[in-house]
């Protein structure tokens, strides 16, 4: 990302970015609407439309791998299952890999900071209650 000239005001990620670091939060800009959050050695994505300030989407990728044979049938019911219980959190299942993440709208990043470190901790429990129903998945594969 490029910094700003003194007439521009910064991008909403950009006011997210700073806000959380001065939160001492480990993110770094991605590109000019994502942005990589790491905390606990996970790594989550930060996305905000440059176009729509007021909606941003908070994803952990990957959490969870199945193997080639896995019960799809069963990846899927445990996941609607973990999203009933919390609410919040969507659970997608994509190829073979579970993704979970939660969306807002806020007023702007002011609101948006002051809950993604809620966010952060429920993205976490989605993830421990699917692995206590499933067990720990695959590794991930290495490409």
């Amino acid at each position: 990302m490029q910094p700003n000239t003194p007439s521009e005001s910064p991008s909403p990620l950009e006011r997210y970015i700073e806000q959380l670091r001065a939160m001492e939060i480990d993110i770094e800009a991605m590109d000019a609407q994502a942005a990589r959050i790491r905390q606990d050695h996970l790594e989550f994505v930060l996305v905000v439309a440059t176009d729509e300030p007021a909606f941003f989407q908070l994803m952990l990728p990957g959490v969870w791998q199945a193997a080639d044979a896995a019960n799809r049938l069963l990846l899927l019911e445990t996941a609607n299952d973990v999203m009933n219980t919390l609410k919040a959190a969507k659970l997608v299942v994509h190829n073979e890999a579970v993704h979970v993440s939660v969306e807002q709208f806020v007023e702007g990043p002011d609101q948006g900071v002051a809950l993604i470190p809620g966010l952060l901790e429920l993205l976490k429990s989605a993830v421990a209650e699917f692995q206590e129903r499933l067990g720990m998945g695959e590794a991930p594969r290495v490409h």
